[in-house]
């Protein structure tokens, strides 16, 4: 890994690592209000997103671009978007919450467990469809984990208010998917010439996209309306396929263009 520059080391930027921290501070007290009393925690959780949103518009700026260039960065972004998408989506259900709050504490755990520095952008993320495709792909993720959790309460109580949120979030994650993926292929063709390639991650990414095509099929099929358990169980599946689409391509297949250093 080459040397870090001065005017990029995290030590110079005391205030955006203090922010980071921050927000991971508030991450933990939403957890910890939520399981004592739910409805409280909402707040707390979006304070903490405020400052982490404004820990990376900071990155930001100091770079003048996007700030998702390494494997913190990428891990501070998936735990934003998970931050955001709990918030806006927020049941004060524990069954539901907990789980995600978990989850938001463990990728933002692994976020500051990374040196802080930053990075300057290489040459093919300098492009307007890098800043549209990624965030993107992380909000989907987010949803699509809430999607997760709402099947696990459903699972406990069979409520039917559970597979209506499972649907709408499945719904809209596909939908932001699909509008991910074509400006990932337009970003390929400036990149590496190809709107497709057989890098893993965007195998992963029709993978991801023919799943939930089906889920959405399958809810429209009549005989699948006496199978509530269906949709719930392909949530799981769903989020299983999260978890190789973003951290498998990502960070275990070395050979992926998507893999970060």
């Amino acid at each position: 890994m080459p040397p870090i520059p001065p005017e990029l080391q995290a030590a110079n930027h005391p205030a955006l690592s203090a922010l980071l921290w921050i927000a991971g501070a508030a991450y933990l007290a939403a957890f910890l209000v939520s399981a004592v009393r739910p409805p409280a925690g909402r707040r707390v959780l979006a304070a903490g997103a405020a400052l982490h949103l404004a820990a990376t518009a900071g990155r930001g700026l100091v770079i003048g671009f996007f700030p998702l260039t390494n494997k913190m960065e990428s891990f501070s972004a998936a735990a934003l978007a998970l931050a955001l998408v709990v918030a806006v989506v927020w049941v004060p259900v524990r069954i539901y919450l907990l789980p995600l709050l978990a989850l938001l504490l463990l990728v933002m755990g692994t976020t500051l467990g990374y040196r802080l520095d930053l990075a300057w952008p290489p040459p093919l993320m300098r492009t307007i469809w890098y800043p549209i495709h990624v965030p993107l792909s992380f909000v989907c993720y987010a949803i699509w984990t809430a999607a997760a959790a709402a099947a696990l309460a459903w699972w406990r109580d069979r409520d039917a208010a559970w597979l209506a949120r499972i649907d709408r979030l499945a719904l809209w994650g596909f939908s932001l998917w699909s509008l991910s993926m074509i400006t990932g292929g337009l970003w390929g063709v400036v990149a590496w010439g190809a709107y497709f390639m057989w890098d893993p991650k965007i195998v992963w990414s029709a993978i991801l996209w023919f799943h939930y095509a089906t889920f959405l099929h399958l809810r429209l099929t009549p005989s699948m309306q006496s199978r509530p358990w269906v949709r719930p169980a392909l949530a799981v599946v769903g989020f299983l396929f999260v978890l190789v689409a973003y951290v498998g391509t990502s960070f275990l297949f070395g050979r992926s263009s998507h893999a970060f250093s």
